[in-house]
């Protein structure tokens, strides 16, 4: 009984120093910030024709604010980077019959998205579908 007190204490004491030390920094620091890009849809190949579609929509997680703005007045290039990223994708794994990897295509659009602006902290992924014909 003592030992799980003791726990609880301490558990209780670290998350007061963490929000102690959450507050001494700048409220811009706290809130993330977010930037949609629009739906983005690619069709999946197939052997011999095209078996569906794929459509994602992603939300950009910026490191700043400062890097959220940039990221509004780059966001043509940086659609393009995720169409491009995304259409690869398709080609490779997708298919209009089978689940998405949607790990696989986390990691390819971070990859991607990173690579074009080192502004992004993450892409994330909000809606997902494959469609077939």
């Amino acid at each position: 009984m003592r030992k799980a007190v003791n726990t609880a204490i301490t558990a209780l004491s670290v998350l007061a120093a963490s929000d102690a030390s959450a507050a001494s920094r700048p409220a811009t620091a706290l809130a993330p910030q977010f930037v949609a890009l629009s739906e983005i849809t690619t069709p999946i190949f197939g052997e011999s024709r095209i078996e569906g579609a794929l459509s994602v929509t992603l939300v950009l997680e910026a490191d700043s604010v400062g890097a959220a703005d940039t990221l509004r007045t780059r966001m043509p290039e940086l659609r393009a980077t995720a169409l491009t990223a995304a259409l690869e994708f398709s080609r490779l794994y997708a298919s209009g019959y089978t689940p998405v990897d949607a790990g696989r295509l986390s990691a390819d659009l971070n990859a991607a998205m990173k690579r074009a602006h080192p502004g992004i902290a993450r892409v994330l992924i909000v809606r997902l579908d494959a469609i077939p014909a």
